[in-house]
């Protein structure tokens, strides 16, 4: 018979245990937010205390960042090794970064997103078998702090120096949209307000965003790498919007009473790279594509030219040696990298109007080619003949590598467009040079096509490839390191009568 009394004490139980089960979840609910709570009021009051670089919760970078050694990707042992390869071949790399924040090592080994970036760059040089899955391991963190808190200044300089050193060129929008939310660019303005005082977190935080501004200034015009149609890229545009409200206030870095040596270099940097950015603003407006080259566009290039050639004298013979360079014997002219770079990007806006056609073209507009193409061939020289460079060039192509490949560039467009023209037997040496590099980089089909253009150039201007190689290939142990990096002479007859430009004097779209 049916019992209507044990029926109803049985839904009775199973009510109550229901109500049971739905507590129990609610009670971890609300301590779940009371945790959240207490940590972000204690993250909230230790931002307001001006401190070292203090460690940062790991739940910081999102509710599944797992420490890439607790993970079980690597040991501590493997860490530790990582770690210090990185401190002693590549902290210094991007001059205009802060080497100073790498050499603690308790710091780095406890914020996942830096010891992460350190481990992927370093892996690139000696355990390139494990160097895919540090990567990997290194996205799943960045892909983690698309929700939840705002990640912390250091995973923002962590995700800076991986996207510089892998030319994972997507992030950078990114990691401008971070820096904003962090107020770093509220930071960079504050350092210019007379009647605020400077504090080291404040300082800390303007200089990681005018960090971010040299890296946009020279991203801007330096990621050309794989067709020499791409040799100028006119319309890049900018990841800092209004970036001119920002530059002039990089100055007070260097009067600050936490100013650091890294400093010199990003006020440097940005000195040189906003003259660029003045050309790509200003010359595609000047009728540059029209020949004969417009009187316009002449004054224009020889003023961006002179200014580089100031640039560059200023820093060799008035800024100190130890803030314009680094501990390393070749280093007093580490500057030579980034203005050839420019002087081949600012004369090559010339090549806009050559459509290699029989025609004789502008005498002004072969002059600034030649001036960029000389250019061209003294940067990849530098380059391959710098044990330094060569011996990194494996594992820091990504970002070294983005001058050569614009260097390539320009050799392949000039001398196809006006290789009657041109003095171009340098070229040949270059591009062999350039061989060189790619290959010992390991980078082999890249290497390929550079000697497969080299053949089509010595073919179209009747050069004989083997006798280019046999005497332009000297090897970079036969070459005196003392005089290696000298200043290039015409500079010397230069007269530098104009004071150094000042930063206020650009204009930046």
């Amino acid at each position: 018979s049916f019992d209507k009394g044990a029926c109803t004490s049985d839904k009775v139980a199973l009510l109550q245990q229901r109500l049971n089960n739905i507590e129990v979840t609610h009670r971890e609910e609300i301590q779940q937010i009371r945790s959240s709570v207490e940590r972000l009021a204690a993250q909230l009051e230790s931002s307001t205390v001006v401190t070292e670089p203090a460690i940062v919760n790991k739940d910081h970078a999102g509710p599944h960042c797992a420490d890439i050694v607790q993970s079980g990707i690597l040991s501590e042992g493997e860490w530790e090794e990582l770690y210090h390869f990185f401190r002693e071949n590549c902290y210094n790399v991007i001059g205009f970064m802060d080497d100073e924040l790498y050499k603690t090592q308790s710091f780095v080994r406890q914020h996942p997103l830096t010891s992460t970036a350190i481990c992927v760059i370093a892996a690139r040089a000696i355990r390139q078998e494990r160097y895919q899955t540090y990567l990997a391991h290194a996205h799943e963190l960045i892909k983690n702090t698309f929700v939840g808190p705002t990640p912390d200044i250091h995973a923002v300089r962590a995700m800076m120096l991986l996207t510089a050193w892998t030319g994972q060129s997507r992030l950078w929008g990114y990691i401008g949209s971070v820096s904003t939310e962090l107020g770093l660019n509220t930071a960079a303005l504050q350092l210019g307000d007379e009647a605020v005082a400077h504090t080291a977190d404040l300082v800390q935080r303007a200089r990681t965003w005018f960090t971010l501004c040299c890296f946009d200034l020279t991203y801007a015009r330096s990621h050309a790498r794989s067709h020499a149609s791409n040799v100028l890229h006119l319309n890049r545009p900018f990841v800092i919007n209004r970036m001119r409200d920002y530059l002039p206030f990089a100055k007070r870095l260097l009067t600050s009473p936490y100013t650091q040596p890294v400093d010199h270099r990003i006020c440097a940097y940005i000195v040189g790279f906003t003259i660029t950015a003045d050309a790509k603003a200003q010359l595609p407006k000047s009728g540059l594509q029209l020949n004969p080259m417009p009187q316009e566009a002449i004054q224009l290039l020889e003023s961006f030219d002179q200014s580089i050639d100031r640039w560059f004298h200023k820093i060799n013979n008035t800024i100190e040696p130890v803030y314009q360079t680094f501990v390393d014997k070749q280093d007093r002219n580490r500057f030579l990298i980034p203005y050839t770079f420019m002087k081949i990007y600012i004369n090559g806006f010339a090549l806009h109007g050559m459509d290699g056609s029989e025609n004789l073209p502008d005498l002004n507009r072969i002059s600034f080619v030649q001036k960029a193409l000389n250019n061209a061939h003294l940067l990849i020289q530098t380059q391959c003949r710098s044990q330094g460079i060569r011996r990194r060039f494996k594992y820091t192509i990504d970002y070294i590598g983005t001058t050569t490949y614009h260097a390539i560039n320009l050799i392949l467009k000039a001398l196809s467009c006006a290789h009657q023209y041109l003095d171009y037997e340098e070229s040949f040496m270059a591009l062999h040079q350039a061989t060189i590099l790619l290959e010992e980089a390991g980078a082999v089909e890249a290497a390929k096509e550079v000697r497969r253009e080299h053949e089509r150039l010595a073919l179209l201007t009747q050069t004989a490839m083997s006798s280019t190689e046999e005497h332009f290939a000297p090897e970079p142990t036969a070459i005196d390191d003392e005089n290696l990096f000298d200043i290039p002479s015409f500079l010397n007859a230069a007269t530098w009568g104009e004071p150094f430009p000042v930063l206020d004097t650009y204009m930046l779209d």
